[in-house]
Formats: structure tokens, sequence, C-alpha cells
């Protein structure tokens, strides 16, 4: 995992690493809070070895009392010295907290209490009872008499001064711990999230699956939502539809499509939407369109468009209404074959044989898009694409399961039909550029189709109005994440962007 995927996951699930942060905060706070007081003081004392009538004599020693000075350090947390010490401040011996250290002679006793005041106090009582200590030890005979004569002995030198603050609890510590604790709590959380998430986030995992590239990613939008929908619709989500749409056209290179099935592997995805509004744009492109709704279990295409159903597919299928009289016309270009009347065996009408002339009559003079139901829970839409070029499938962005895909890819493979590729709808803007990059920010197959950008617009050449110009193919930013902060990197294979006259 590199940065940039780092940062990606970051951004996902920054709400999970915040409230994992907060709540190590406030772990941290509430044990420093439980947490008794603890005071500490430290008395110092001096080592001294005999008296110096020379230079030698000096050096010798100094040389003798830092070697002494360091084996009186386990006299400071003896039983005899913490005796000496409770019986001196009328306290228990199990209060009592002394510690030893040295710097050559200098000798220095720190001790920790409940209080400030007991705390100095102890420290002073430890380096007396210290220095009693170890006077006795040098004047002991081996017959364990005292000589009363030392050469060595711990003179205190300064006395402990009372502490302002606890030493104890560490609250800057302890805060500082929390909040690292909580955010690698959180990041686990979300990377453990990460690994188990089984729905669709990210294009290049669709494309391992169903062997087809993303032709579109559709932002979440109101303006999709708006019925009857009406041809000039403006919006992010319009924009990403006028790239599905000319994605679409890359398709079919060597054989431009005639038909095609929009549909979902599950109910509720949006595929109905993405079928009316592609059909208006392929309309609204000059290209003459034919918008079937083939769902005769829950149609709504007649409700997208205002139209009346009462006449449609089912009864051209049955032979009792002819194909023209069913079909809607719907501007200058576009036209509607609605559901009509809800048949008890919609299964056997959309894989019958005419069914499939009906879709090849309609496919000569003009390019039919086929609105059709889900590929789980029932067979019609695999029918419907084995009578087609193709089948567009439309996946909702953090909802369908990989599984799923799987699943409804198979169906389409057993029916020999074909996957044209994949449409992610309604995306959080905020996962625009995840979403069709994957959390690295690259794209997941450079030359692939989604990544094209071409786009039909009227010329603008000064002084030839009217004339088409191709430019020379060419790598850029992809406009599918705009605005995300992230770009291309070296492309091995090129975009073409044509411009060619609109059309009348």
């Amino acid at each position: 995992m590199d940065l940039l995927q780092l940062w990606a996951l970051v951004r996902r699930g920054w709400l999970l690493i915040l409230a994992a942060a907060v709540a190590g905060v406030l772990l941290g706070a509430g044990l420093s809070y439980l947490q008794p007081r603890v005071y500490s003081a430290t008395s110092t004392g001096y080592v001294v070895a005999g008296n110096s009538s020379s230079v030698n004599d000096a050096l010798l020693g100094k040389s003798l009392a830092a070697d002494k000075a360091e084996t009186y350090l386990p006299l400071v947390g003896s039983r005899s010295v913490a005796e000496n010490v409770a019986e001196a401040l009328d306290v228990s011996i199990g209060d009592v907290s002394l510690q030893g250290a040295n710097n050559g002679v200098i000798f220095t006793v720190t001790a920790k209490a409940s209080t400030p005041e007991l705390a100095r106090e102890m420290a002073d009582a430890g380096i007396r009872a210290t220095s009693l200590a170890a006077n006795e030890l040098e004047t002991m005979t081996v017959s364990g008499e005292s000589s009363g004569d030392t050469v060595v002995k711990i003179v205190p030198v300064e006395l402990a001064l009372t502490p302002t603050s606890p030493v104890s609890p560490n609250w800057t510590r302890n805060l500082a711990l929390g909040l690292a604790l909580g955010l690698l709590a959180g990041f686990g959380a979300v990377v453990l999230r990460q690994s188990l998430d089984r729905r669709v986030r990210v294009a290049a995992d669709v494309e391992e699956i169903v062997g087809a590239s993303a032709l579109g990613v559709i932002p979440a939008a109101k303006e999709l939502t708006v019925t009857p929908i009406t041809v000039g619709a403006s919006g992010e989500a319009s924009e990403a539809l006028r790239k599905l749409r000319t994605n679409l056209r890359f398709v079919g290179v060597d054989k431009p499509l005639q038909s095609m099935v929009v549909t979902s592997p599950n109910e509720g995805e949006g595929k109905s939407t993405i079928a009316a509004h592609l059909a208006l744009l392929m309309a609204g492109s000059g290209r003459q369109t034919i918008l079937v709704d083939a769902d005769l279990r829950r149609p709504r295409v007649a409700k997208l468009f205002g139209v009346d159903d009462a006449v449609g597919l089912s009864e051209v299928l049955v032979s009792s209404v002819g194909l023209n009289d069913a079909l809607i016309s719907v501007g200058s270009r576009l036209k509607i074959l609605p559901c009509g009347q809800l048949p008890p065996n919609p299964s056997e009408l959309v894989g019958s044989d005419r069914m499939q002339s009906i879709i090849a009559a309609l496919s000569k003079d003009a390019i039919v898009i086929i609105d059709a139901p889900p590929l789980l829970p029932v067979t019609d839409a695999g029918l419907l694409t084995a009578a087609s070029d193709g089948a567009l499938l439309v996946l909702q962005h953090g909802s369908t399961r990989k599984e799923q895909v799987e699943l409804a890819a198979r169906n389409v493979e057993t029916v020999n039909g074909r996957i044209l590729g994949f449409a992610l709808n309604r995306v959080p803007k905020k996962e625009l550029g995840t979403a069709v990059y994957g959390y690295g920010g690259k794209p997941s197959r450079c030359a692939s189709v989604h990544s094209r950008e071409a786009s039909i617009r009227p010329p603008h050449r000064r002084g030839h109005p009217s004339a088409p110009r191709r430019r020379r193919p060419r790598c850029r930013r992809s406009s599918l994440v705009r605005g995300s902060g992230w770009a291309w990197g070296q492309c091995s294979s090129p975009v073409l962007t044509e411009r060619t006259p609109a059309s009348p």
C-alpha cells in the first residue's frame, strides 16, 4: 500500500478514525483522573572519605568515596532504612517509597508520597537514615561490634524542596498514548472493514470479475430523480451520462452498436433511469433512438417520460397491435415502446422469436436501448442480451456486492450474451476519484474505455467554421475525477479526442 492508497483509505474512514481517536483520548483522561496523585522530592548528600592532608590523599579519598557511594545504593531500599523513616514520620512502612542514585560522590535519595509535604519529609528522613546505615556498616568490626570510628560517611548537604505538582499521573503522556492507540485502532478497523467489504466501490474490482471496462461513473444527483425527465438537463450527472454515451461508441468500433440491453444484478440500482437518460442523449446527438421497456414485471419507462403505457410491447408480442402503432414519439429522434399490459408469462414473451424479430426490425434504422429486468431474480435480461449486441451492466456504488456481479456475469455468459461494460451508479461525489482509479488514484487500466474522453463538439477553427479537426492522440487528466486532485501518470496508450461538425 503506497501513500496515495493510504491517504484515500484514511479519507474514506476518517469518521471512524476520528471516533477511535476521541475514544482513546477520553480513555487516557479517565485513567489519569482515576490514578492517585503522587509527589516526588529529592534530598542530596555528599560521600566523604577521611581527612585530606595532601593532594594524593585527597585524590585517593575522592576515588574511595565514589566507590563507596555506589555500594551504598542498596541501603536506600533496605528494610532497616524504611523502618527508620516510618518510625520518624509515624507512617506505615508500606507507605515508604525511596530510591537512591549517585553521581560520583554526590548521593541522592528520592521519595514519593501522596502529599507534597510528606514527600519532602520522607526524602530528608531517607538521606539521614541511609547515612546512619552507612556509618554503622563502616564502623562494624568482624565480631559484630562498632569500633566508633569511620573513614567514609554520608553527609546531608541539601534538604528536599516541597514539590508543587505531582509526577503521577502524567496527563500529557497518558493523553498522547490514548490518542496514538485510538488512531491505531481506528485505522486498523478501517483496514479490516475494507478487507471484509464485498460491496462494489472500485471499477478495477469489477473489471476483474466481468472482463469488461467501466464505461461511466454516475454521481449521485437529484437531477436524475426528477420525473418526467426532459431533454437538456444539466449538472454533473448529465455530464457523466454524456461520457457514458461517448464511451459506448468506442465499444462498437468494428461493428457499431445497433441494440443494447441496460440491466443490473438487482432491482433498485438505477438501470431504468440510466436507460432513459442514455436514450435522450443518444437522440440528442443526432441518432435515431428507440427506447424499449422490456421489463414486463415492473415497468418504469412510461412513468419516467410521463406517457401512456396502455398499449406497448406486450401487445406487439402477441400481435394484437402493430409495431409502429405502439411506438410513441418523444422529440424528433426518440421513440418509446412502453411495456403495455403486464403479461402472466414475461419470460416466454421476451425469449420468443417474435421478440428477436422486433429487435432486429427496430435496429435497422435506429439504435435500440432495451430496459430489461435485473439479471439475478429472473432470466429475462439474459435472454434479451443474447438477442441484442450486448448489455450495459448498471451497478450501484456501495450497494451491489461482488458475488452478485459475478453471478450476473455468469448468467449472461450462460446464454452466450456479451457484456459491453458497466457503469457505477450513485457514486458519492467525494468518492468519484477512488471509484474510477481505486485507492491509489491511478487508472486501473490505462487503455480502458472509461478513460477515453472523446467528445463530439462543433469545431471552432478560425476561417473554417465547418471543417472538422482531428487532434493528435494524447493522454490527459480524466475529467471523471475533476476536482479530486489526482492526475494521470505515464500512459502507454493514446486517448483519442475527436471533433466533428454538430449534427443538424
